[in-house]
Parts: structure tokens; sequence; C-alpha cells
């Protein structure tokens, strides 16, 4: 399976001229994958009650109606002959072949990916004209949707007393209809809006992690508070006899700053910090361990003959300390290793099964052994369906 850029762009130029500064359209940017979901099976997803769903009804250009999921069969048959769509988050979570679609884009680092959202619309149907704070690529799976994109827009400038986020004025740029096998790349802050031409409408959309700075900044104050040992306090710099003892001084305010930043511009420890941060998964994404803990012992001997594969709502990433140790991120936890064991971590994070090259890992180095022993009994790695 491959990714077809147009004819003479190559995957740096993609990169170089295109991620996150413009869109691209790519006709027939993937062959032979059988996009054989069907919009039945997509309601029934919406039907589930631990996934995560929701509809879009247009009643005309001002008047939107939103409704949440999960979703009773009866809706379905209650439904107007047009003017509406169905999105289904986490699609690949639930299903391995459309997980296999993330392939596609092994240029940009897995730990950025969200998930692949998948929409069903009659014809007319939409969300509306919108910006999105994040990349996303576009993907035509079944029938036919037309794409209108406008000018980088203001997100303030909304509809007001409305359920979804739909853009007051909308003045399209560029427009084309998209079929089967075609491919919308859309950086953050472009307008956009897609409607159904037809009644067998899917877009997958597999969209990117673009946390606010806010949101990392709240992340990563909670982390050091959690870090920083309640036994230091302020003390103070030299002191001397002063004029006015209700001023604070320029020694005070050095000091101060002296002692925060020995946490906050601490580089390893944000380091860690974001490994764990971009791993987390959705709260609804809940993981059960198995019931019956192994020990290692137990794990070693049955990789001998059998291979583990991530659990398909977990997060994997790695990188390298600033202390010639190997950081392994999981769920939002971390894990230090020696650097013997990146070939086996780069397997186990990278490939969809584990190989001979983790087993071989976890046989010579009991540290390894130990965090995929935990890592099992968390849920987080399982066995692979032969």
């Amino acid at each position: 399976m491959q990714l077809h850029f147009p004819s003479a762009l190559s995957t740096q130029d993609f990169l170089d001229h295109y991620w996150q500064k413009k869109p691209l359209l790519m006709r027939h940017a993937i062959g032979n994958y059988p996009f054989d979901l069907s919009p039945e099976e997509l309601a029934g997803l919406a039907c589930e009650p631990d996934i995560e769903s929701r509809m879009v009804l247009q009643h005309d250009r001002n008047n939107w109606e939103l409704r949440h999921g999960p979703f009773d069969e009866a809706v379905f048959a209650a439904l107007p002959e047009t003017n509406w769509t169905l999105l289904v988050q986490d699609v690949d979570k639930y299903i391995p072949s459309i997980a296999e679609l993330l392939q596609l884009f092994h240029f940009i680092p897995g730990w950025r990916f969200d998930d692949i959202m998948i929409s069903y619309a009659v014809t007319g149907g939409s969300v509306g004209p919108h910006t999105d704070t994040y990349d996303v690529f576009l993907i035509q799976a079944q029938g036919r949707r037309r794409w209108q994109i406008g000018n980088k827009a203001s997100s303030d400038a909304l509809l007001a007393d409305l359920p979804v986020r739909i853009l007051e004025e909308f003045e399209p740029e560029q427009e084309w209809i998209l079929e089967p096998g075609d491919i919308l790349y859309l950086p953050p802050g472009v307008a956009h809006w897609g409607i159904g031409e037809d009644d067998s409408c899917m877009t997958w959309s597999v969209g990117l992690r673009a946390p606010s700075v806010a949101e990392m900044l709240g992340s990563h104050t909670q982390y050091l508070l959690d870090q920083v040992p309640e036994t230091q306090h302020y003390h103070d710099p030299a002191l001397t006899p002063q004029d006015s003892p209700s001023e604070i001084q320029k020694e005070a305010f050095e000091q101060v700053n002296a002692q925060l930043d020995a946490w906050l511009n601490d580089k390893d420890m944000r380091r860690r910090w974001f490994g764990c941060f971009s791993t987390e998964i959705k709260d609804h994404l809940f993981i059960e361990p198995p019931e019956q803990p192994i020990t290692p012992a137990q794990l070693l001997e049955n990789l001998r003959r059998c291979t583990v594969q991530r659990h398909p709502y977990s997060r994997y990433a790695w990188s390298r300390s600033n202390h010639e140790h190997l950081y392994l991120f999981v769920c939002g936890e971390l894990f230090e290793l020696a650097q013997e064991c990146q070939a086996a971590v780069m397997q186990l994070c990278d490939e969809s099964r584990t190989g001979q090259v983790f087993f071989h890992g976890c046989e010579t180095n009991q540290a390894l052994l130990d965090t995929a022993t935990t890592l099992f009994n968390l849920g987080w790695l399982e066995w692979a369906d032969d």
C-alpha cells in the first residue's frame, strides 16, 4: 500500500512546501485498498455505547442540529432523505484493517496521529463551513463529496447560538469533487466545506493531534508539581539592611527566578513530560488488563513461539534521553531502558507485531523483559492473532 503524490512531487517536496502551509489535492492517491466499511456497519458502530459518534443535520443555512450518540436503530429510520451526516471517531481503534491505512503516512511522526474519523453523508449532508486547528487528510472512500476551501478564517467569526462551529462568512476560492481514492490534505486554519454529492458518500478523515499551548502549559505545570519535592522552599539571598522593609529588591526576584528556572529549564524533565503527554490516550478508550497476570519467565517462554502486538487503543513512542538511556513512552507512562534495547524498542513502537529483534532484546536484557511484562499485565501489549 502506497500513497501516490501528484506527478513530480516527492515526499520531501510535500513536507517542504505543503505540510502545515497550504492544501494539496491528490487524485488517485490510494490504489488497491478496498474501503469495504459500509454505511450500515458505520451506523452499527454509532449504536455502541463506548464509541464516540455524532450526527449533524442542516435545516437551513443558519439552522443546524447536533445529536450525540450512541444512537438507537430507530433514529436512522426517521432521518430525512437529505442534508444530514453521521460521524464516528476512532474507527481505526476498532477495525484493524482501517488502522493499517495509517501506514500510508509513515513519513509523519506516528505520535502525531490522533485517529481516523469516518463520516457518512447523504446528498447535501455536511458539517458546514469551518476551520480545524489540526492537519487532516480527507480520504474519499465511497461516493462523491464536493469540497470548497477558502482563505484562512478567524475561528471567532461563527454563527451565533449553534451547537456546531459554523463560519458566519465563507467565500470559497477553490472547489473540487473528490472520487474514491482521492485525498485532500488541509493544514490547520484553512476554511473548508465538504458536501455529499450522493447518498453513498463516505469520507475517512485522518486527523493529527494539535494540543493548544494552554493545554500543554497546564499539563507541564501539573507534571512539575508532581515532581518537585515538598521539602523545597524559598530561601533568601544574602541580606543587608534596607531602607524600606516593604520593598521586594531585585536580589529576591533573582533568587526566585533561579529556584524556579532550575525546574522550568530542566530539558530532560521536559522531554519526559512531553513523551508522556503525547502518548496519553482518550479517557473513553479504557484498556482492560488481562484477568491472569504473567511473570517475566512465562512471557519469555511464550515469546519463543508467539508474537505480541500493541493494544489498538494504546499509544507508543520513544526517545533518547540526555543520560545515554532510552525513554519508552506508553499510554502516558515512562519506562527507562539501556541504549542496547534500541532495536527492540523501535520494533515494538514502529511495527504492528513484534519479532525476533524484540524477543532477542527481552532474552538478553532483564529490564526490557520486566518492562514488557508490565505492559502485558496492564493490557497495553497483547498476544497477536495468528
